[in-house]
């Protein structure tokens, strides 16, 4: 049974890279309330060893300035935990290993990773295998990560419907292992409306990744530019997921000031919200 609107302060963060530009704006995020979500292993990190050196320095800067919530996004091209060959298995337990340490050292709440579900999956008629070995995998690999406090959620990439990671989640059965929306690649892959992922997913939907776009590409563009309705998402996160943070993940292209324009106009939104219904906090 979904979230009845018993608190309508919804948890927030915003996605960054830690790059120098981006550290004045530490204060005011946290004034705002809100958490933040450092990413770049998966395009940057992974080029070299020195790169992924290069991209925790970084972050462990953003981490000596800000004392809120942190989440990591891990790698992700490749990133297959059940995969068939058994030496691609060894690579991304590898990679998952120091992504394992890398949240330990900054101390993170949470882990976003892609599914790694491809539609070669679909098309080869092995979902029912993927599920299998997934369900394998998180079953003994999460341990090591709730003992460390720390929560998996898993992100839809080309899924056209929730359901097999609403499957994945309920057999592996732990509450440190949930689901992340990323509500662009929906709007893209999917024909099931945004506000029907939130309550398939219910209380599984531990983190959710908002941008925008045109329905043609990833754009990752600020709020209201593209073509999704926003308004029914938020209505359908405060009956079923209440619980889920909200994640701003407009592409670091754009200044930092453009991405604060989007955080703080959420802010304000859901205390509006709050206020209305006279619910506090």
């Amino acid at each position: 049974m979904g979230c009845e609107h018993e608190d309508l302060k919804m948890n927030l963060m915003i996605c960054m890279r830690g790059e120098p530009d981006q550290l004045p704006f530490l204060p005011e995020i946290a004034e705002l309330g809100a958490g933040i979500e450092l990413g770049s292993y998966g395009l940057i990190g992974v080029q070299s060893e020195r790169d992924w050196e290069a991209r925790f320095a970084r972050h462990q800067a953003v981490r000596t300035q800000f004392q809120g919530t942190i989440a990591i996004h891990g790698p992700f091209i490749g990133m297959e935990y059940g995969h068939i060959d058994h030496l691609i298995r060894d690579v991304v337990n590898h990679r998952l290993d120091m992504t394992f340490d890398v949240a330990v050292k900054l101390k993170a709440r949470r882990v976003v990773l892609h599914s790694g579900y491809g539609r070669e999956y679909d098309l080869f008629k092995m979902k029912d295998l993927w599920l299998k070995n997934n369900v394998g995998f998180w079953k003994q690999g999460i341990g090591r990560w709730a003992d460390a406090g720390i929560e998996i959620a898993l992100e839809n990439e080309t899924d056209q419907v929730p359901d097999l990671l609403v499957k994945l989640v309920d057999e592996v059965n732990n509450p440190s292992f949930g689901i992340c929306f990323d509500i662009g690649h929906a709007h893209l892959f999917s024909e099931l409306d945004a506000s029907e992922w939130v309550r398939r997913m219910d209380h599984r939907l531990l983190h959710v990744h908002l941008h925008d776009n045109d329905g043609k590409g990833d754009c990752h563009w600020p709020l209201g530019r593209g073509t999704i309705d926003f308004e029914p998402f938020y209505a359908a996160l405060l009956r079923h997921a209440a619980q889920a943070t909200i994640s701003l993940e407009v592409e670091d292209k754009l200044r930092m000031e453009v991405k604060m324009a989007d955080l703080r106009k959420l802010a304000a939104h859901f205390t509006s919200k709050q206020r209305s219904t006279g619910v506090s906090s």
